[in-house]
């Protein structure tokens, strides 16, 4: 394709999508998508334009949908898995945190849906023995697990997002604001398969 130079504005009925191409094999990876809707998704957390919030109350299971913030109210008290919807370009699912998460020690999962699969190489903060750590993910893993601790210093609480956008279909990316009410000294995420 041929690099091109435009001196007015530049319009698209169907969005817009920055992609980088492998050159041994050809194959297009997306980079950064602008949606009809004009969310731009890329690999930072999405703005929040267009989406609407609904309240999902804590659940064994529960299956969040496309384009919604959902504002739960998990607490470590009991374990929670979260169902993301199918990862098609364009998508965004907000997870919002109620309340604080001092209730137990009982795992928060996020797992994708069929054979969907986190991006390879994403980086999630974390906490082991009060230091801040990062978790990076591998090829294939597909679930992002928080396991909070039983106190009040849990990084991840009350006002906490994590974001879940697809700018490739089969593939989420994530981020997110964590906010502690406390030290924030504990908490771990980890990715898992």
């Amino acid at each position: 394709m041929a690099l091109t130079t435009f001196s007015g504005p530049v319009r698209s009925l169907g969005g817009f999508i920055e992609a980088t191409q492998n050159e041994t094999t050809g194959e297009f990876t997306n980079q950064l998508i602008i949606s009809t809707t004009g969310q731009v998704l890329g690999t930072a957390k999405p703005p929040l334009f267009g989406l609407t919030a609904t309240t999902r109350n804590t659940a064994t299971t529960i299956t969040y949908v496309k384009n919604v913030i959902s504002i739960n109210n998990y607490t470590g008290a009991a374990a929670q898995t979260v169902t993301l919807p199918a990862a098609e370009s364009g998508v965004i699912v907000v997870h919002a945190q109620s309340v604080d998460t001092t209730g137990g020690t009982a795992k928060l999962i996020f797992d994708c849906a069929g054979t969907d699969v986190l991006a390879t190489g994403s980086v999630f903060e974390s906490r082991t023995t009060s230091a801040v750590t990062f978790d990076t993910s591998t090829a294939g893993e597909t679930r992002l697990e928080y396991t909070p601790a039983n106190a009040g210093t849990n990084l991840f609480s009350i006002g906490s997002y994590i974001y879940f956008t697809c700018v490739q279909n089969g593939t989420w990316q994530v981020s997110a604001d964590l906010k502690s009410l406390g030290a924030g000294t504990t908490g771990a995420f980890a990715f898992a398969a």
